[in-house]
């Protein structure tokens, strides 16, 4: 918690000294249209790509492939996961637009913008003793709220919903002739339960055409996750 009260501090203390308009885009000009490279801290350091393309209206679609390091008490291995999600996004005050109340309108303005994304992905994991990968994709849902100035520091607080995979260690019966038991046989198995990770993330816009990115991510099944990223908008 306070490494999440921490970006968001960082958020707010510089958007008080942040120059108004200075890439020349409306405050919530939020960009979909970019590719992006992550680094990524859990157990172990991995890496991350993803690409944002822009669709006609709300719409824009999301690609990205991850990999990253898990250590369990018998081995470590690597998550390689796939995924595409279609997502939407629109300021508050356009989704809203009015509210009436006895004959009363009240404007809403676009303090912040709400976006959801659902897709699905695939899990492969490779390790010492094995590799294989999950036989059906898995649904993918991400929602949020994007804040701040497009023109200099942004914010996020999103939810990300799926089902995770984990490695257990399969050993032999008593009753079983094991040829070689001095090697466990791993087993790739889904849980029963949806993970739900929570989110924060801080975006410095550096010009037009790049930003940098910090990520907190928390989650019931593995370690949290800290993503420092690198952008390239278009």
């Amino acid at each position: 918690m306070k490494n999440y009260n921490l970006i968001l501090s960082l958020l707010l203390t510089a958007s008080l000294f942040s120059e108004e308009g200075r890439l020349g885009r409306e405050s919530n000009e939020y960009k979909y249209s970019s590719i992006g490279i992550d680094l990524i801290q859990t157990e172990e350091t991995g890496i991350g790509a993803k690409i944002s393309i822009p669709l006609p209206g709300p719409l824009y679609t999301i690609i990205e492939r991850r990999a990253e390091g898990v250590d369990t008490e018998n081995e470590s291995y690597d998550r390689i996961i796939n995924g595409v999600r279609l997502g939407a996004q629109s300021g508050i005050g356009d989704l809203i637009s009015n509210i009436s109340a006895e004959g009363v309108n009240i404007g809403v303005k676009n303090i912040f913008d709400v976006y959801a994304e659902l897709g699905i992905k695939s899990v492969a994991i490779d390790g010492k003793i094995n590799s294989f990968s999950e036989d059906d994709a898995q649904a993918h849902l991400v929602a949020g709220l994007r804040f701040g100035n497009s023109n200099n520091w942004e914010g996020k607080i999103f939810i990300d919903l799926s089902k995770e995979s984990e490695v257990v260690q399969k050993r032999c019966n008593v009753d079983e002739v094991c040829i070689q038991e001095e090697i466990a046989v791993v087993e790739y198995i889904l849980n029963e339960e949806t993970d739900r990770k929570f989110g924060a993330g801080v975006l410095y816009n550096i010009n037009k055409r790049s930003a940098f990115s910090i990520e907190l991510t928390s989650s019931k099944v593995f370690e949290s996750s800290f993503k420092l990223g690198y952008q390239i908008n278009f």
